[in-house]
This record gives structure tokens, C-alpha cells and sequence, in this order.
């Protein structure tokens, strides 16, 4: 996991942003103090997310609400009671019912910013699943908002990738598989394949580069 220093970095480099507006950096500033770990996910999925984004060519504009919405993709979270969002074991069912809220929440603290309406689809729709069976709105394939289906599988890999006191973090490999099981079920299949295919070269090149660093004198 990184660390809270790393992570306040980030929130402090996008503070600086000339575009990000006092209301988008408030609701930031809300996350980050809300629940450390949830903003530093949230950084980790921007990262994933924008990637891909620029994988598959996106607009400059596309690329700006995606790092926006994967950033607050979770803001909804600030609206879940502490001893759900914080508690330190697997949840029940109702707990877990309770939590599944947090996209209609997160929809309607963004909702008074016309400024960030390009954003909502991506904080309301990132657990629809492909084969219609994820929430709040049962969604179908291309009938999610693509944003929505690009964070969706950074949201994932992320979750998956990083440990938690009741479960242990997958390799990047694990999670991978798993996403390939899930095509055309959890993920589209097109975007997936596409960022099984992006993390398995970014870590070729991370193994290509370590091995050249062990040969150098």
C-alpha cells in the first residue's frame, strides 16, 4: 500500500490544479480526511484509469473527466456509516447492502456542480457489471457510460491488487486471471482484455529493467 505521505502528495499536486475548482477540492479534502486508505485507492484507480484511457486514445477532455471521475468515483463512500466503511472484517449481507448505496450517494453530492455533471455517470454506474448484474441500475454492456467501464476494471484490479486485515492482496498476475474470467461477465470484454494486455507490458518493462540494473557494472 503506499504510504500516507505519497498520498498527500497527490492530493496537494492536484490542489494546485488551475482547473480544479474550490467545490471539487473540498469534496477531495472530504475523502482524503474521511478515510485515508479509500483516497489513497482512489489515486491508485485515477492512475489505472487514465492509463487505459490513453491506451485506447481518448480525448484530451475524456482523459481530464476520467482522472476526475476515477478520483472521486468513491465519493459516496463519506455518506456510509463508520462502522460499515471502517470496519476491519469481511462485511454481512445487510452491512454490504448498506455499502452498495454509495453510487446514488455519491450522484447526488456531485449533482449540485454543473461543472462536474460529466462525472456523475462515472461515480453512479462504476459497479455495473457487463452482463447486466452489477448496481444500482442493472446496466447492460454498452449501455454503460464507457468512463464507468474503464474505472469499473481499474476499481478492481486496484481492490484486488491491495490487501486488507481480513484478506491478502492478489499478485498482479492472480487478479489479472481474474479479470479474464470475468470478460464479457463483470468487465466488457474489448477494455479488458485491452488492460490485461497494458499491466502485463508495464510489468514486462519493470522486469526488463531490473534485470539490466543487476547486469550493470
Amino acid at each position: 500500500m503506499r504510504s500516507r505521505n505519497s498520498s498527500i502528495k497527490d492530493l496537494c499536486r492536484i490542489q494546485k490544479s488551475p482547473s480544479f475548482n474550490e467545490f471539487l477540492q473540498t469534496l477531495a479534502m472530504t475523502l482524503a480526511a474521511r478515510n485515508i486508505e479509500t483516497w489513497e485507492h482512489s489515486v491508485l484507480v485515477k492512475k489505472y484509469a487514465v492509463m487505459l484511457g490513453l491506451r485506447l486514445e481518448l480525448s484530451q477532455e475524456e482523459i481530464r473527466q476520467l482522472r476526475m471521475g476515477a478520483l472521486l468515483h468513491d465519493i459516496g463512500k463519506i455518506g456510509i456509516r463508520d462502522d460499515i466503511l471502517l470496519k476491519p472484517s469481511a462485511l454481512t449481507e445487510n452491512e454490504y447492502d448498506r455499502l452498495k448505496d454509495h453510487p446514488e450517494i455519491g450522484s447526488r453530492i456531485l449533482a449540485p456542480a454543473k461543472a462536474l455533471s460529466s462525472i456523475i455517470p462515472i461515480a453512479l454506474h462504476h459497479h455495473e457489471q457487463y452482463n447486466g448484474k452489477g448496481y444500482p441500475h442493472g446496466l447492460r454492456g454498452e449501455k454503460i457510460p464507457l468512463a464507468a467501464r474503464i474505472v469499473s476494471l481499474a476499481d478492481a484490479f486496484e481492490a484486488m491488487t491491495s490487501g486488507r486485515l481480513y484478506r491478502k492482496a492478489m499478485t498482479f498476475q492472480k487478479a489479472l486471471e481474474e479479470i479474464q474470467i470475468q470478460l464479457g461477465r463483470q468487465f466488457d470484454p474489448y477494455l479488458g482484455q485491452a488492460f490485461v494486455e497494458m499491466i502485463m507490458e508495464e510489468i514486462s518493462l519493470k522486469l526488463r529493467a531490473n534485470e539490466i540494473r543487476q547486469i550493470e557494472p
